[in-house]
């Protein structure tokens, strides 16, 4: 039983995985936002292998045929769940609205405005202000696959 939970339990520290860098103590952003991951760029390949295949796809949280909110972003389902995909939870909150990310859900999220379920990555460490920025200019420039 304990090793069950124990299991549980990194799976769910894992969904917040990630470097850490640009953040403080508590996980927020740096004052200027700190920079993006090296290579970052706002195309869905690059987003796809420097952000959301290392701190979102990962086991218990948006991986796998279990993914959270039915949201796969492993590599080959992210664009598919979510350019122009609603919500389950809320089919008025599109994820990825392309050309207009104040309007997506994920970056609402990502940013922590959201009006519905919790900041991502869940409990932290959050992405950067800079790499938040990188995603929102992919969905500006329209959210090309």
């Amino acid at each position: 039983m304990r090793s069950g939970i124990a299991i549980v339990a990194l799976a769910l520290a894992a969904c917040g995985a990630g470097s850490g860098e640009g953040l403080d103590q508590n996980g927020q952003p740096l004052p200027g936002g700190g920079a993006p991951p090296s290579g970052l760029q706002p195309t869905l390949a690059s987003i796809q292998d420097n952000v959301f295949t290392v701190t979102c796809a990962v086991p218990g949280c948006h991986g796998g045929a279990g993914a959270q909110q039915g949201l796969r972003l492993d590599p080959g389902f992210s664009a598919g769940n979510l350019i122009n995909v609603p919500s389950p939870r809320d089919p008025n909150l599109i994820r990825v609205v392309p050309g207009d990310p104040d309007a997506s859900f994920i970056i609402q999220k990502l940013q922590g405005t959201q009006t519905l379920g919790d900041r991502m990555p869940d409990g932290g460490p959050y992405l950067t202000t800079a790499t938040v920025n990188v995603i929102r200019q992919w969905i500006l420039d329209g959210a090309p696959q």
